[in-house]
């Protein structure tokens, strides 16, 4: 379990500041000049704040982890931080693009067949790979799709200008994409019934050594039902790590779902 202790000292913040990196500084400043406003002001607050995962907020403002880079563009926003300070916040972060260019959020309404149809994002995945090509041909055997299906998602994504062609070579736009949490959406609902159905369509089709399926049936209150949400922020931050540090292998899909057994009863 991940508990978050909610009195943290000035003191005990400030301390190493020389040796830690410029994101984990900015938030450490933010932070402090509100609880400069707020002496009750505790870093679980802060975290509602940036929309973060608490226990993942409180590695990152002591430098023992990277902010995500999905995340990045939102905290900056939420920081309020100059176009010099967001570079530098970015630079940090082992990013050498400008903010615009390092992610992007992607509205459901306005990009809804990159979520209806689960070809794109596996697609787009392998353009992260150090040895992927710009070649139909290599992204077919890459991904499993067709090369026809391949080349009608390429020029999909080109329309949305999600990827680019300069000269014989596809580019991605942004580095980052992310899409809204916890709001209603039809694309989105879709985008989840593609990967279920993709779930199960590998459990005859792959070696049960080569995959992993798992599920638990608890019994929570309110209050730990909310805790089991971070958690499950938490590890997907902690697997976007990962494919942060790696460009190769196969790819995977990695799905988190967490529903009532009941329907909700209608207020």
């Amino acid at each position: 379990m991940i508990e978050l202790k909610e009195a943290v000292s000035s003191a005990t913040l400030m301390s190493g500041l020389e040796n830690l990196p410029y994101f984990a500084l900015k938030l450490q400043e933010q932070f402090l000049a509100k609880r400069t406003r707020n002496k009750r002001y505790s870093l679980r607050s802060y975290a509602q704040f940036l929309e973060m995962n608490p226990g993942t907020l409180s590695s990152i403002i002591k430098g023992k982890r990277l902010v995500p880079l999905q995340e990045a563009a939102k905290v900056m926003q939420k920081l309020s931080l100059t176009p010099k300070d967001q570079e530098q916040f970015l630079l940090s972060l082992g990013v050498n693009k400008p903010p615009a260019e390092s992610s992007f959020k992607l509205d459901p309404s306005q990009y809804a067949v990159l979520f209806d149809e689960w070809e794109h994002f596996v697609i787009l995945a392998v353009f992260r790979l150090a040895d992927f090509k710009s070649n139909t041909t290599w992204i077919a055997n890459k991904t499993g799709i067709p090369a026809e299906r391949v080349n009608a998602c390429l020029q999909t994504l080109q329309d949305l200008q999600v990827i680019t062609r300069k000269g014989p070579v596809w580019e991605r736009t942004h580095k980052n994409l992310y899409s809204p949490h916890d709001i209603p959406s039809r694309s989105l609902q879709q985008a989840h019934l593609n990967s279920l159905e993709l779930a199960r369509q590998m459990i005859a089709r792959v070696p049960v050594q080569e995959r992993d399926y798992s599920f638990l049936t608890v019994a929570l209150d309110d209050k730990r039902y909310k805790k089991l949400k971070k958690l499950t922020l938490k590890f997907r931050d902690d697997v976007f790590e990962l494919d942060e540090q790696s460009r190769k292998g196969e790819l995977y899909r990695v799905n988190l779902q967490c529903f009532p057994l009941l329907p909700p009863k209608a207020k």
